[in-house]
Formats: structure tokens, sequence, C-alpha cells
């Protein structure tokens, strides 16, 4: 072993004993991780740069409005088959994957017929731009989804140098290529959205054929109890995915696109952490589901400290920069800067991310309920008077708010499950 591993391979035991991890593993899927990150945290800002000085407010606030409108209606779908695939295929199903694809299908004919009810509705009053772009998106977002999973069985298998450079780097680089360029050619909302979902669609659908052919999963070997686990976490996922997405409806409805443009940029920057804190949820969670609750527990208040310790760290330096990037990069929306500022304090919360590993991973389908339901509802009615009577700074105090709700509520049910 060359010196530089060897003395890298003696640090990370060494940390072990702080950090109560299996820091080896950690970093052999994190490294591919963050190279992933990297890639898509640069293409993400570079679309960005193009959205903030060629496209008008109004146009990118509605392109956004329909990208949140489809994903609200795809609430009612199977939103927990991901981790209930995940579940079966790091148990040894992996016929979990075609299962699922299927299955999902099959499950989203409520988000489409949602879809064609919009569209018809704004047919009538005449906005054909916004009514095309909901046929689209409801037509080709069951698809995406379903070819989606072949993240999750890759996660599963642990196979995370695959998952990143196919989720990660390519699936990135077209879908935000293709979307600059649709930039750079037209200001039509209608074609960015048609854009967004149909390269992403036919990129995802090329990796779940590749992924399947090279892994060659048995398809008798399907997990029995996948599909009624994947619909636990689908009823419970309805509200948090009502949650998830209605702060774009309610902002595009109450105060406007332009104002919706400004919100996205808000908080465009503190959510790219989402990608890096996923990826380490996926990680823990595929730890976990092979370990005993008492040794999770026995690791878990060094977790969580070591989560909290760089989240503070990274806060801080975000408010003190945050003008000088926004100055720089988006010198139209300096006006986004106080609201991004007050957003970033929310990441604190993630410092309970482990906790709700350690529901998902054991299946805690209960606690997995009550939080959800808790959590969504307090973000909903949180919103809905953020939005109504503070506008804006209403919506982002309470997106704030309820992440650590959320996450309190997790860790509570996670000190008291058995």
């Amino acid at each position: 072993m060359p010196p530089f591993k060897d003395r890298l391979y003696r640090f990370l035991r060494w940390s072990e004993k702080y950090t109560k991890t299996d820091m080896i593993y950690l970093a052999r899927g994190g490294f591919w991780s963050i190279v992933a990150q990297v890639v898509a945290m640069l293409a993400v800002l570079g679309f960005a740069v193009i959205v903030a000085r060629l496209l008008p407010k109004d146009v990118y606030g509605q392109y956004k409005y329909i990208l949140a409108a489809v994903a609200l209606l795809g609430s009612f779908t199977l939103t927990g088959l991901g981790t209930a695939v995940f579940q079966s295929v790091a148990s040894g199903f992996d016929g979990a994957i075609r299962q699922g694809f299927w299955a999902n299908l099959r499950w989203s004919a409520l988000a489409f017929l949602g879809a064609f009810a919009l569209a018809a509705y704004y047919f009538t009053q005449g906005n054909h731009a916004l009514a095309f772009g909901f046929l689209i998106g409801g037509s080709l977002s069951p698809i995406l989804s379903s070819a989606n999973l072949a993240g999750t069985f890759l996660q599963a298998k642990k196979d995370f140098r695959r998952s990143a450079i196919y989720f990660g780097i390519i699936e990135t680089l077209v879908s935000i290529g293709a979307l600059a360029i649709a930039v750079l050619l037209t200001h039509n909302p209608l074609i960015l959205a048609a854009v967004y979902f149909l390269g992403n669609t036919l990129t995802t659908l090329w990796i779940y054929r590749h992924i399947v052919r090279l892994y060659t999963p048995d398809p008798t070997k399907t997990d029995p109890g996948m599909m009624r686990y994947a619909k636990h976490l689908s009823l419970m996922g309805i509200l948090s995915g009502i949650a998830g997405n209605i702060d774009q409806v309610l902002l595009f409805h109450f105060v406007g696109p332009a104002q919706l443009a400004i919100y996205n940029f808000a908080t465009a920057i503190p959510d790219q952490t989402k990608g890096p804190l996923k990826a380490l949820n996926t990680m823990t969670q595929a730890k976990f589901v092979n370990r005993s609750d008492n040794e999770i527990r026995a690791g878990m208040r060094n977790k969580m400290l070591w989560i909290f310790l760089s989240s503070l760290v990274f806060i801080t330096l975000y408010i003190l920069a945050a003008p000088y990037i926004y100055g720089f990069l988006f010198p139209k929306y300096m006006e986004a800067v106080w609201y991004s500022q007050i957003y970033v304090v929310s990441l604190l919360a993630n410092v309970l991310l482990p906790a709700n590993s350690f529901l998902m991973a054991k299946k805690k389908i209960q606690a997995q309920y009550i939080t959800s339901a808790a959590g969504s509802v307090f973000q909903i009615v949180a919103l809905v008077i953020g939005v109504v009577y503070w506008g804006l700074l209403g919506l982002v105090m309470a997106r704030v708010a309820t992440r650590f709700v959320g996450n309190y509520i997790t860790y509570v049910l996670y000190k008291i499950s058995a």
C-alpha cells in the first residue's frame, strides 16, 4: 500500500474513536458523492448565472411554477417506492428494481389526471403556455420517477461510483446543458419546461436500461413485503409532498411569478446542501439496515455533533459571504440576499438527520407516520399563514421554523422508539 494511502487509512481508523462511524466506508462512498456534488453545483451555478442575466423574472417564475405544480401532483403517487426499493435491494431482493418501475407507472395515473385537469383549466383561461406545460410534465414525470429507481438501486448496492457518475454527473450535465441552450434561444416558459422534462426523462431512462443490463437483476428475487411498505410510506408522504411543493404554488398565486423567482434564488445556494446530505443519509441507511439498534444508538451522539459543527461553520461563512456572492453572480437578485441569510439558518436542524436514517432503516412505520404527518401539517399551516400575511418573508420564516420542528419531532420519536 502506498505511503499516503497507508497514512490516510490509519487516520480514518483513528478518527473512528471520536466519530463512532465507519470512516473507511464513508470515505469510499463520500469521495464519489463529493465529485458528483462539485460537478452538479458548478453546473447549477452556471445555469443560475445565465438565468439571472438573461431570463425575465416573471418567465422564470412561470417555469418554476410548472415544475412545482407537477411535483405537487406527484405527491399522490407511490412517493415512498424509492425507499421501499432501497430497503429491498439492500436486503438482497434485486428484482425489486423492475417490480418498482412498473408499479410506479401504474400508480401514477392519478397524477396524470390531475395534470390533465390543470391543463384544461388553463386552456379555458387562455394561458396555453401553462396548459401545455402541465400536459408535458404530467405525461413524462411518471416515466422519469420510475427510471430514477436505478439510482436507488445503485445506492442500495453501495455502488457509489456508478451512482455518482450516472446520476450526479451525466444526468445533471445533460439536463442543465439542454436548459442552458434553451434559455439562450428562447424566453418561453413552455419550451423551458418541455426541455426540462424531456431531457431528464430520456437521459434517466437510458441510464435505467443501462444499469439493468449491467446488473441483470433476477426478476424472481422480489420482496413480497415491498409494496405494502411502499404504500405505507407513500400514504404518509402525501402531506409531506404537498408541504414540500406548496410554497412555490402559494407564492405564484398570492404574490406573483417575479417574487417566486426571487424566492428560488434566495434558497438556491443553501439548498445545494441537500445533495450531500441526501447522499450521507443514503449511506447511513445502508449501513444501519444490517446493524443492531444498540450499535446504532451507541454512535448517534457523535454523528450529530459532527454534523452540527460542520453546519455551523458553513452557515457562518455563508452569511458573511452572501452579499458578495450575489453581487458578483446575481446582481439583479440582490434583494434575495436577506431572505437567503435567514433561510440558511435552517441547516442547523440537519444535526438530527441520523435519527431519521434510523427510523427509515429500521422501518419504524408508526414513528414515520407521526413525524411525517405532524411536520407536514405544521409546514402547510405555517406556509399558508406566512404567505397570506407577510408574503415572501413569511414564507421563508415558515420554512425555517418547519425544518426545526419537523426534525425535533423525528428526534423525539427516535428517542422513544424501542
